[in-house]
């Protein structure tokens, strides 16, 4: 039986990685050309896996990207299986850090040479994250670090939710409903339905229960929540920092969110 997940371990660590980081590959692609690009060419799937129940499926058909994880990602005939034999080992191979890693085979074997595409798109999903262009040198791609970062920083939140041994109490206080982030200078707004932890960007789905809008007035102002440095209140009060509905709701998200974005970007490596 695998342990229960707890703050900093690499269960936890894994899920994080594999629920939100990964998936985020497909829903950049559509936003970034050279993402795109990059997994261009025949269709295959691949298929992360560990101990846990923890896996992510990554699937290219016709020129369209699509992730799933869970029992969703269940593997299918043709598919790459990547067996990572611990947690451990996918944080490993995820964070960044340039460390060796190890990872088996199970299955798609003559599709192996397709991973360079996918190894490709993760070297730009990483320069997305955490390159961040300068103000006033190219405004779409500082737009797009920033969606690309509130993306993942709203599916790690769900990914904690679910796995963390404090995910049912953190859900309860928390409560259902739809939380919506938006900033104008972005392409869609994001949102989070804690009800299901599930994400998405534009409108949520129509049977939804919005409880709560946060607006960022612009770029600076989202990057600063993003860095852990916005002063909430002074934005309130400046009009910069826009909050709707549940306000304490939205407050706990924010802390969350603060949470897994000190998981996913440690201070030291």
């Amino acid at each position: 039986m695998s342990r229960s997940p707890t703050e900093n371990s690499p269960t936890l660590l894994a899920a994080l990685y594999l629920e939100a980081v990964l998936p985020a590959i497909p829903l950049l692609a559509t936003r970034d050309p050279p993402l795109a690009a990059a997994l261009a060419g025949p269709d295959f799937a691949t298929v992360f896996a560990t101990s846990g129940g923890l896996r992510t499926r990554l699937a290219i058909r016709t020129g369209v990207a699509t992730a799933s994880f869970g029992p969703a990602a269940a593997p299918q005939a043709g598919d790459i299986c990547l067996w990572f034999p611990t947690p451990g080992q996918v944080v490993r191979s995820f964070d960044g850090r340039r460390r060796p890693a190890v990872a088996f085979p199970l299955s798609g074997w003559f599709h192996l040479p397709r991973l360079r595409r996918l190894t490709a798109a993760g070297q730009r999903l990483e320069s997305i994250l955490t390159h961040r262009p300068a103000p006033d040198s190219c405004g779409p791609d500082l737009a797009l670090h920033a969606w690309s970062n509130l993306t993942v920083g709203l599916a790690a939140a769900a990914a904690w939710l679910r796995h963390h041994p404090d995910g049912p109490a953190t859900r309860a206080r928390l409560g259902p409903g739809v939380v919506v982030f938006s900033c104008p200078a972005l392409t869609a707004p994001l949102w989070l339905d804690l009800t299901t932890l599930a994400t998405g960007t534009g409108a949520p789905p129509a049977d939804a229960v919005l409880m709560a809008t946060v607006t960022f007035a612009d770029l600076d102002t989202l990057l600063a929540e993003l860095d852990h440095r916005l002063d909430a209140p002074a934005a309130l009060g400046l009009g910069t920092l826009r909050l709707s509905g549940h306000l304490l709701l939205a407050e706990n998200l924010s802390l969350l969110l603060l949470k897994v974005g000190k998981l996913l970007k440690p201070s030291s490596p």
